[in-house]
């Protein structure tokens, strides 16, 4: 039983969600990060996404591993994100 409960904690936590991952790559809380409609949504892209915290959206991309993610403030006009 505990082997049991070992594998499901390493396996929940390789599963970070976009949530967590824009909260990492910003200055944001978990709570704080709304995710956003966006091009990437609506195409059924899970690498990329667009979130919103304090005001600021950002554009998100991710491995296909969620190893490593990196969020920017778009340029304006050239956002997929709305």
């Amino acid at each position: 039983m505990r082997n049991l409960v070992a594998a499901a904690a390493i396996l929940l936590a390789g599963c970070k969600t976009p949530t967590a991952l824009t909260a990492d790559a910003t200055d944001c809380g978990v709570t704080e990060v709304e995710i956003v409609d966006s091009d990437y949504k609506r195409q059924g892209v899970t690498t990329a996404w667009c979130a919103r915290c304090k005001g600021r959206t950002y554009q998100c991309v991710t491995t296909p591993a969620r190893d490593r993610v990196e969020c920017r403030e778009p340029k304006p006009g050239t956002t997929p994100c709305g």
